[in-house]
């Protein structure tokens, strides 16, 4: 006992001096033998499994804590633990290195439970490696977790103790006693640490250390007996073997052995010599270690849950164009150098070095003007000539280099000075594109000014280029592209001034880049397109009266006596207060409200004529939730009722004009049993459209886009669209088997293939002949080639796609920044890349991307950027931003990034209006560090209808139980609000009505969790409970009081829904204890159903899902709600239908 204790107090003091620094390796690399050199050492490949309902170790520990040091991270311990890789392959923790390395090809994650770390539970002489799940072990108390990615590993030890714990960027965990599944894998690490304790007391003994070299230590550990702790062979060949291979651990202790005669002894250099004549990699060693605690955890645990996933990694298939331009960007590019001010300021230096060689008195030459002409064409100094459509630089007094600015027109003042008129031509850098652009390309804006000609710097060669559009021209474009760069790159070689060019215009205020309007530029007329959008924009603005009194125009919309009007809500608010719904994120929150345009006041004896002074006379209607939250639920979401309300109010309350058709109906009754004023009641519809997306289901497919959808899922974006009438998707892909199957379920018309899109795509191109334009792997080609010839009868070819949509697979990008420290081998693997590669090959009309918010941020933009770079090269305009699924009729709060693009030929497609009033802010994109961009405005102001409820959604559901499984039940009861009605539709079979089980434990905590809202975890009693097993168990999860106060208290977790308010975002996995942990009924004791969740996203009733419970919960959570969908296909339908009324 007493030797013990002298071990702990060794170890402790090791520790210390090892935390200072004083005994750390000065080596420069790290020599990481091959797994294929280890693998006979360790059992054949298996992968984890539990049956634990496990905690992401984020839940736990705050990941926004300001930690520096890594010695200031939690200290846990870990039981019943194991280890393994994305695929959930368990692997040894050897593959990790034990010191922080660049450029690391690993990725080790862990499972096990977690406790406090008493300071007990040292490994000693005798101790074995049997599991903690092993056969007699007492049950361990702690919390199941799954871990983030492994970062670096110790072996702590002293004579007779070896402690081995493992970092996460969120904690350390010291190593307890493994799982018995992974047991035979952690003995190799244990058994080696002994061997390595043995060396170093073998040495120790020595008088003189040198004398022993490496074959003599060898010699030594072969004569060990069979009953040694270290015992590896008898045969001195086997025991090198196993020294050399799994030398890296030995060499560790070594180094943090406090004897340098120990440390650098002819064994160890001896190890190191025999080591790199191994199959092994060098790592360089990092001086400093670095937390990522800000990156959401990768554990596949996190991703999939129970859900085993048949997706395995496979390098994208891509076109040359899009690999020319990712590999381009990322060969030049290190991830953390994002500066999207670097080409700008190399252009810069190149300007700055053309001026100082330019002769001084040339600036000073006169410029040759033809007599009385009052808009010349051009003006030359010297040998550089100014010249209407040609391209100048001025001198920009807010940035550090010149403005290109194109000239429009020229002309002279009365005093004679000359002048030009010109417009912004911005560099890439200076898009939103930042250090993706291409550093010849500008784009046109519509900022314009004038300048006097003394002010041009120098004239630029601008090509304003229009490149023939379509698939059939991709090939000649490729070519003539190619010989432009080559030209390009021949000039810079030379010194040569940089030729640009410019194909498109960027409106950062509309978050697009358009087509040019070539007919409109350097007409030398005097007239300037930007300019006549500045007055048009600014005549808009303008409040005008009609003389009549009849009519006036307000921000460019006309309004006339009689017509219905939207009023600001908060107008009336301190006349008649709504009832606040309490637990609701949208409390407070309401629609606009209608009034009808009755008359337009004399204002004579105002000075001043403008909207906020003006006033006019409006009768209000009121909407049903101005009486009850009741009458709300049971009525119309666009009903409205008559009144003789009349009101006096200014111009400047008025948000907009509603559409013409609204359709009135009287009834009698009264409004308030105490208004006197409201006695006479009638009802009318805003904008009544009952039937209207079932007849645009129902229009004929000749009219619609032929549509392309891949990373399908289970169909909600194909469903939005097509409900929306503009598009049928004729052919999907998808690789998930059970989404695959939903979706030939719901789009039976639609061809689906159920496979890898790299596949689909090398399949595509090989057999249009384009194979030497296909990047792709061996095996997509070997698969490509393997496809039944139906299958490939089926492919769509180029010309026959109108419409490619679809979200890449957006586990990436939902902040998991796996491009630090990465590579352009890894990035490769993305599939954003195929995605933009179909629509290369392809050219479809209009291409529609969707993905989580997070991927306009994620890789520090650059994947967002990289993306519109893609589309603009092919020549698409393109118009980006993010949108709240809330605000178009889903109630729950869901914020996704899109990016529309729209060949030169087509209009771009506008964002639609929010529809309902949703708690969220302007969603922004920052174009560069003083410009933002939203796509939709904030509806804290109002919006034309309330936003929908939890009970609005599935208030008119039959109860349930918990883990219930019948997939098909009776309604017992009609639909009673708006809502209902509508997704339910014609169905009178319920389907899909089924929960996840819960275990006892959690189904105890559910029932004892409050039925009212805002009630979770919170409101447990702080007691054990008796579970049937006999086991005793903790009532408050153990983790959650104790890291409340760094996670705003854990609000909702083991929460439930509230009535009157919305649903958290849709997951694919619905837990109490997971990332969003508000998923218990608001009067049941379970958890919300599969149907349920469908109908949180907008899917009707009678959209079929496929597969578990837990296939069904991740096909709703990884798909587009359906009505968001809608909007956008209905705003694309309007762009096409504008585009043929201008032809």
């Amino acid at each position: 006992m007493a030797r013990v204790l002298q071990e702990e107090e060794r170890w402790r003091s090791m520790k210390q001096k090892k935390s200072r620094g004083s005994t750390s390796s000065t080596s420069k690399y790290y020599i990481k033998i091959n797994e294929d050199e280890i693998a006979n050492d360790y059992p054949l490949p298996a992968y984890y499994k539990t049956s634990n309902e496990e905690t992401d170790e984020y839940i736990i520990f705050d990941s926004g804590l300001d930690v520096q040091d890594i010695e200031d991270l939690p200290r846990s311990m870990l039981h019943d633990w194991a280890l393994y890789n994305s695929d959930a392959r368990l692997v040894p923790l050897e593959l990790l290195p034990l010191k922080p390395c660049a450029e690391i090809d690993v990725t080790i994650f862990g499972s096990g439970i977690m406790t406090a770390d008493d300071g007990s539970g040292y490994i000693c002489d005798g101790d074995s490696t049997h599991s903690s799940t092993g056969s007699g072990a007492s049950a361990i108390e702690g919390i199941p977790v799954f871990l983030s990615a492994i970062k670096e590993w110790v072996i702590e030890f002293g004579s007779s103790m070896i402690s081995i714990s493992i970092r996460t960027d969120m904690a350390w965990y010291r190593l307890g006693k493994p799982s018995k599944q992974y047991a035979p894998w952690y003995e190799q690490v244990l058994k080696t640490a002994r061997l390595a304790i043995s060396i170093i007391t073998l040495l120790k003994d020595q008088i003189r250390v040198a004398r022993l070299s490496f074959a003599d230590v060898i010699k030594r550990i072969s004569d060990f007996t069979k009953d040694h702790p270290a015992f590896i062979s008898s045969n001195a060949e086997v025991v090198e073997r196993y020294v050399v291979v799994h030398g890296q651990i030995i060499l560790q202790q070594f180094s943090e052995y406090p004897d340098d005669t120990i440390k650098k002894c002819a064994f160890v250099v001896g190890l190191t010599k025999k080591m790199e004549e191994k199959h092994h990699t060098k790592w360089l060693v990092k001086k400093k270690k670095l937390l990522h605690r800000n990156e959401p955890n990768l554990n596949p645990r996190a991703a999939i849950g129970p859900v085993v996933s048949k997706r395995k990694a496979m390098q994208a298939t891509t076109t040359r164009l899009i690999n020319r331009i990712w590999g381009g960007y990322y060969s030049n590019y290190l991830p953390e150098e994002s500066n999207e001010g670097n080409h700008c300021e190399k252009e810069v230096d190149e300007v700055e070095e053309q001026e100082e060689n330019e002769d001084d008195d040339a600036l000073e030459e006169k410029l040759v003007v033809p007599e009385k002409t009052q808009t010349p064409s051009s003006r030359t100094r010297q040998n550089k000539s100014s010249s209407v459509r040609g391209a100048v630089l001025v001198q920009d007094d807010e940035d550090d280099f010149p403005a290109i600015y194109l000239v429009e027109y020229m002309f002279e003042k009365i005093d004679g000075t000359k002048m030009f008129h010109g417009r912004m031509m911005q560099r890439g850098c200076q898009t939103v594109l930042g250090n993706t652009a291409n550093e010849r390309e500008i784009f046109l804006t519509n900022e314009c000014m004038d300048f006097q000609l003394e002010e041009v710097m120098q004239s630029i060669h601008v090509d304003i280029r229009s490149m023939p559009w379509g698939h059939q021209h991709r090939k000649e474009n490729a070519v003539a592209d190619k010989i432009d760069r080559a030209r390009a790159e021949e000039r810079k070689k030379k010194g040569l001034p940089t030729e640009y060019y410019c194909k498109s215009l960027y409106w950062p205020e509309r978050g697009a880049f358009f087509s040019l309007s070539y007919g409109s530029l350097g007409l030398g007329s005097g007239s300037c397109h930007a300019c006549k959008l500045k007055e048009g924009d600014s005549d808009r603005e303008k409040f005008k009266l009609d003389a009549s009194l009849a009519s006036f125009m307000y921000h460019g919309t006309k309004y006339s006596i009689h017509d219905y009007v939207y009023v600001s809500p908060y107008y009336f608010s301190s006349e008649r207060e709504a009832e606040i719904f309490k637990g609701g994120r949208n409390v407070g929150l309401k629609a606009y409200a209608i009034c009808q345009l009755l008359e337009i006041c004399d204002n004579k004896q105002s000075k001043h004529i403008d909207a906020s002074s003006f006033r006019v006379k409006v009768r209000r209607f009121f909407r049903p939730e101005d009486i009850s939250s009741e009458k709300a639920y049971s009525s119309d979401i666009r009903e409205v009722y008559y009144s003789e309300e009349m009101h006096t109010v200014s111009v400047d309350v008025i948000e907009e004009n509603l559409p013409s058709h609204i359709k009135l109906r009287y009834s009698t009754g009264q409004l308030n049993d105490d208004s006197t004023s409201r006695k006479k009641k009638g009802k009318c519809k805003e904008g009544e459209i009952d039937s209207e997306s079932a007849k645009m289901k129902e229009a004929s497919e000749g009219n619609r886009l032929s549509t392309l959808d891949i990373f399908a899922g289970c169909g909600g974006l194909s469903e939005g669209l097509e409900q929306s009438g503009v598009s049928f998707t004729k052919w999907a892909i998808e690789y998930e088997e059970a989404a695959g199957d939903a979706f030939k379920l719901n789009h039976p018309g639609s061809l689906v293939f159920v496979n890898n899109c790299n596949v689909i795509l090398r399949a595509v191109m090989q057999k249009c002949g384009d194979a030497d334009d296909c990047i792709s792997t061996a095996e997509a080609a070997e698969l490509a080639a393997s496809l039944d010839q139906t299958e490939l009868d089926n492919l769509p070819l180029p010309g026959q796609v109108d419409f490619i949509n679809g979200g890449p697979p957006c586990q990436g990008f939902s902040g998991m920044n796996r491009f630090n420290q990465s590579t352009w081998s890894k990035v490769q693997c993305e599939m954003i890349l195929a995605f933009l590669s179909f629509a290369d090959y392809y050219r479809p009309k209009f291409f529609l991307l969707e993905n989580v918010r997070n991927f306009v941020s994620f890789n520090q933009g650059q994947t967002f950027r990289l993306t519109l770079a893609s589309l603009l090269e092919m020549g698409y305009q393109v118009r980006f931003g993010i949108l709240e699924a809330g605000a178009y009729g889903v109630p729950q709060s869901r914020k996704r990034a899109f990016i529309w693009a729209a060949s030169p030929e087509e209009l771009l497609p506008d964002w639609p209006e929010p529809m309902h009033v949703f708690a969220a802010p302007e969603l922004k994109i920052s174009l560069s560090k003083s410009l933002q961009y939203s796509a939709a405005r904030s509806t804290t102001r109002g919006a034309p209808f309330r936003s929908l409820t939890v009970r609005d959604t599935i208030g008119d559901l039959p109860p349930v139980g918990n883990g219930a499984s019948n997939t098909s039940l009776e309604y017992q009861g009609e639909p009673i609000s708006w809502f209902q009605k509508k997704i339910r539709g014609i169905m009178d079979r319920l389907i899909d009505h089924i929960s996840k089980e819960m275990n006892e434990l959690n189904l105890i905590r559910c029932q004892r969790i409050p039925k009212r809202p805002g009630a979770d975890w919170r409101d447990l009693p702080d007691e054990k409970v008796k579970l049937s097993t006999g086991q005793v168990a903790d009532l408050i999860p153990w983790c959650l009081p104790n890291t409340a106060k760094r996670h705003n208290q854990w609000k909702g977790l083991f929460g439930r829904l509230d009535w009157e308010g919305n649903f958290p975002t849709s997951i694919t996995d619905p837990q109490p204890m997971g990332k969003v942990g508000m998923c218990f009924h608001p009067e049941q004791d379970r958890i919300v159903t599969v149907r349920e969740c469908a109908r949180s996203q907008g899917f009707p009733d009678s959209y079929k899902f496929s597969g578990t419970v837990l296939h069904k919960h991740r096909q709703i959570g990884n798909a587009v709600p359906p009505p968001l969908a809608y909007a956008l296909g209905r705003k694309l339908k309007e762009a096409i239908e504008s585009k043929s009324l201008s032809s």
